[in-house]
């Protein structure tokens, strides 16, 4: 999903409907002793959930990106130096994080914007709505919910920006159909997401060695 042409961190187009997700060397993990049930969180208000359990696998670490994560058991995993892109079996649903080492401002809201743009020239009628605070790893961020349309599908998910310090930037973005039988990002690609995001964790990213 992210173009290459960006700041450092590099961001890197997440697979398209016609590629195959390679996994590369995985990075460093910390095991943990069994995949972790999480239970689904409903708001107050009629709001569906998932129609099967979700699991998390094992936690591990993006050294570069400063980073550690679950993910769903029976997403396929791919690697960059400083990314993960998590994709479902049917290819229809798309997680990826991103961090690094960054020279900012110690301005969160240009990050955000700058992430909206980024996004905007790879997915066609990009919107985003207005952003609002989300805490990731304890560390408060920017997160906003956004459509458009992948290919021929319409999408929709959410996008989040977080600076866990001055001189680092973790961004994440998630896309799942727009559809209304429960299987696209209401409910299921939601929860799964913020199932992810509840597990992550920062840490000093590892600078890569020349």
């Amino acid at each position: 999903m992210f173009p290459t042409e960006t700041p450092t961190p590099n961001l890197t187009i997440i697979p398209t409907e016609t590629s195959t997700a390679t996994t590369t060397p995985t990075p460093t993990s910390t095991p943990t002793p069994e995949p972790t049930p999480i239970p689904i969180i409903v708001s107050t208000g009629p709001i569906a959930t998932a129609k099967t359990p979700l699991r998390l696998g094992r936690s591990e670490r993006i050294s570069e990106g400063g980073f550690s994560f679950q993910a769903p058991l029976g997403y396929e995993k791919s690697y960059q130096t400083n990314q993960v892109t998590m994709t479902s079996i049917d290819e229809d649903t798309v997680f990826s994080l991103l961090g690094g080492k960054m020279d900012r401002e110690d301005d969160l809201l240009a990050d955000f914007e700058q992430f909206v743009d980024i996004i905007s020239a790879t997915v066609n009628d990009f919107q985003a709505n207005e952003s609002y605070e989300y805490v990731v790893g304890g560390m408060a961020g920017l997160a906003a919910e956004v459509s458009g349309l992948y290919g021929e599908t319409e999408v929709a998910g959410r996008i989040l920006v977080v600076a866990p310090a001055d001189d680092q930037i973790f961004y994440a973005l998630a896309i799942s159909p727009d559809i209304d039988n429960g299987e696209g990002w209401e409910p299921e690609g939601r929860q799964a997401f913020e199932a992810i995001i509840r597990t992550i964790s920062f840490f000093d990213p590892v600078l890569p060695v020349e």
